[in-house]
């Protein structure tokens, strides 16, 4: 009887015991199997899989004894010890005859050169998955839209300047917004034709399905070639990924996206996955991405949306482009509009821009530091930066003010609060002029405590 394993230890022997099911009993005693079972395993993973072995191969009715079964060990093993190649050979063969030949490496004097094929040229590669990172509430899905219309109808816009080498279907699989209440009226005021968009929620195939669609299922491949779309929708890719894949394991997400990379590559179609950026403050590029960072690696496109706080306007820049130099940056709003009396939104180009996502992320920083709160934390943390220890105290407003763009009531306000409270120390020095001059600095921590003290 076998011992019973965790969940874990199920999920690593789960390839092992997938061949043992595909693999008739009579044929077992080969020199694969002794492979799969022995070599380069660990002693608790060795034997974990040879109790699996043993209970197949010796069960009752199957016709081979023990003495068969350590006559068949113990033959590998010296033939293994004696001449590894020529076992590791046989054991290839056997497998190369009953499942077909492994992938080698091949030369790359034999291979031929290609061309990069685009559905957007220069943004969405064919054949290769992109990403789409966003806040939420800042319009990823309305600009998607605008792409639907573009790849559905080949018309050009402001967002898409030139025509699309390729039109065809959309395939929109949604874990968030509704077809019917709210799709369809998008996608229609952005142009798009509709008869050539696709969708399926979530929550659609949970109902008729009885479980939740992961992008490791076959049904998506099968959706892919029925299909046959130019582009291949996931928004968002949190809704799509199976319950065991946590977003923070590099693994886990690049052994998920797999598949994805698969169907994109068979159907010669642009796969775009969308996602949720994070909460971190301060932040831009790939470190605004939820969790996991590796998305950022598999993808050969990144765009990331925004909205800039000095106009209002949203921003789409391009952060990663394998291919080719990244696109300039697209500056737009979203309109309030109506289809057949349905309330909806359409986005509206606005222009371009060469700022990208880390120019804009560090002007959000800069106009939230009007607050006194915010202001007091500048002035220290420029204190503190300060190599002499201490700054004139009018050199310390101008940095401060131009690096917050706060205003000087506000300056002054959390400057004399921090004086008040000790955290900063307000002194005269004589300057070169002779004239004495008022300065500044963070107080000494054994300063500090005897200040509290007295």
């Amino acid at each position: 009887m076998i011992s019973i394993l965790d969940e874990y230890a199920k999920k690593k022997l789960q390839p092992f015991l997938v061949y043992l099911n595909q693999t008739p009993v009579s044929e077992l005693l080969n020199d694969y199997t002794y492979l799969l079972v022995f070599i380069g395993r660990e002693a608790d993973e060795q034997l974990e899989r040879l109790e699996y072995l043993e209970s197949q191969v010796t069960a009752p009715g199957t016709g081979i004894s023990w003495r068969q079964f350590d006559t068949w060990r113990a033959g590998c093993a010296k033939r293994a010890a004696e001449d590894p190649p020529a076992f590791y050979d046989s054991a290839d063969s056997w497998h190369d005859k009953h499942f077909g030949k492994k992938p080698a490496p091949g030369c790359m004097g034999d291979v031929q050169t290609q061309a990069v094929q685009w559905l957007v040229p220069g943004l969405l590669p064919l054949g290769e998955v992109s990403l789409l990172g966003a806040d939420g509430g800042t319009g990823k899905g309305i600009w998607q839209a605008q792409l639907i219309a573009y790849v559905t109808t080949g018309k050009t816009s402001g967002f898409f300047p030139v025509p699309p080498p390729k039109t065809g279907n959309v395939l929109v699989l949604t874990g968030e917004d509704d077809p019917g209440k709210v799709l369809k009226a998008r996608y229609i005021a952005a142009g798009a034709d509709v008869s050539k968009v696709f969708v399926l929620s979530s929550d659609e195939y949970f109902d008729r399905a009885g479980k939740i669609l992961t992008i490791k299922d076959a049904a998506l491949a099968e959706y892919a070639a029925k299909f046959d779309p130019a582009l291949l929708i996931l928004d968002p890719l949190q809704s799509f990924l199976p319950a065991d894949v946590e977003m923070g394991s590099r693994n886990q997400m690049r052994s998920a996206i797999v598949p994805l990379r698969g169907i994109s590559k068979r159907q010669n179609c642009a796969a775009l996955i969308s996602m949720h950026s994070n909460k971190k403050q301060g932040v831009s590029g790939r470190a605004r991405l939820a969790d996991s960072s590796d998305i950022w690696d598999i993808a050969r496109s990144v765009l990331m949306m925004g909205h800039s706080k000095n106009d209002g306007k949203t921003y789409l820049s391009h952060e990663k482009s394998s291919y080719c130099a990244p696109q300039q940056t697209v500056l737009l709003h979203i309109e309030d509009t109506a289809v057949e009396g349905i309330p909806t939104a359409r986005a509206v180009f606005d222009g371009y821009t060469d700022k990208k996502d880390a120019d804009f992320i560090e002007e959000k920083r800069f106009r939230m530091a009007q607050t006194k709160d915010d202001t007091a934390a500048a002035i220290l943390n420029t204190l503190a930066e300060c190599r002499l220890g201490s700054m004139a105290s009018n050199e310390l407003r101008s940095a401060v003010t131009r690096e917050t763009g706060c205003s000087q009531g506000t300056y002054n306000r959390a400057y004399g609060e921090l004086v008040k409270s000790g955290e900063i120390e307000k002194f005269q020095l004589n300057q070169k002029d002779g004239i004495r001059g008022w300065f500044s600095r963070i107080p000494s921590q054994g300063e500090s405590e005897d200040k509290v003290a007295k």
